[in-house]
C-alpha cells in the first residue's frame, strides 16, 4: 500500500475526523488541502466555528502534510493556535507548510481560510516523526 492510500485509509477510518466531517480537497505530491462545510454541531454558544475544530484542523493538515514526506506515523508534542476572525457559516479550508523536518523532529505551520481568502486561524506545531527505529 502506498503512503498515500495509507494516508487516506487513515483519514477516512478515524471516528474522530469522520465526526467532523473533514474532507480532502486536493491532494498531491507537493500539497495538501483539507475542508470542512461549517454545520450547526461546529459552532459554540457564541455560534462561531467552536476553538476546538480549529485546533483539530490544523493538527490535522499538519499531520497529513508529514506523513506525506515522511511516510511515518507522526504524534503532535506541541500545537500553538492563534485565533484571528470568527466564522459562523460557509467553508473552511486549511493548508500545511513543514519548515523543519529533521530525523526526529519536524516544525510544521498551517493556516485556515474562508471562502473569499480571509485568514482565520494559524497554527504551529512540533511533531515526532515515529519512525520504526524510535518508537
Amino acid at each position: 500500500m502506498s503512503a498515500t492510500q495509507q494516508k487516506n485509509t487513515c483519514f477516512t477510518k478515524n471516528p474522530f475526523l469522520d465526526h467532523l466531517g473533514f474532507e480532502i480537497e486536493k491532494q498531491d505530491n507537493k500539497d495538501i488541502v483539507i475542508k470542512l462545510s461549517i454545520d450547526l454541531k461546529h459552532l459554540n454558544t457564541n455560534k462561531t466555528l467552536h476553538g476546538g475544530v480549529h485546533a483539530s484542523m490544523l493538527d490535522t493538515i499538519q499531520s497529513l502534510a508529514l506523513k506525506e514526506v515522511c511516510q511515518s506515523n507522526v504524534a503532535v508534542m506541541n500545537l500553538n493556535v492563534q485565533y484571528l476572525s470568527a466564522i459562523s457559516s460557509g467553508v473552511v479550508s486549511a493548508r500545511a507548510r513543514i519548515n523543519m523536518l529533521g530525523y526526529k523532529t519536524a516544525a510544521v505551520e498551517s493556516a485556515i481560510h474562508d471562502e473569499q481568502d480571509v485568514l482565520i486561524a494559524k497554527g504551529s506545531g512540533i511533531y515526532k516523526i515515529i519512525r520504526s527505529s524510535n518508537k
